[in-house]
């Protein structure tokens, strides 16, 4: 299990790989990290014809890369404007 600061760094590295693979297409930043979930805000001239959830999937599949004590999973999503998305992913620890 991953303490809270493990987590929060893990969601960090986790963005900048993100950002930098993605960017301008799309761009994430962390709202919120509890033990349990992690939100992030997708903003971004998204592909639509790709889905959305493909970026919002893609964050997972980073995710791994960083940790093998803990994976995530998209819960809820939510579509703040036309190009802005928060999608809550819960912690799931091995």
């Amino acid at each position: 299990m991953l303490s809270e600061l493990e987590l929060r760094e893990v969601v960090r590295k986790t963005i900048v790989l993100y950002n930098r693979l993605r960017s301008p297409e799309a761009f994430a930043k962390v709202v919120i990290v509890t033990p349990e979930n992690v939100t992030i805000s997708l903003s971004g001239s998204f592909c639509y014809s790709c889905g959305v959830m493909d970026f919002l999937e893609d964050f997972v599949h980073e995710f791994k890369m960083f940790t093998d004590k803990a994976e995530l999973k998209i819960d809820k999503t939510r579509q703040i404007n036309p190009r802005t998305f928060e999608a809550d992913y819960r912690v799931k620890y091995r």
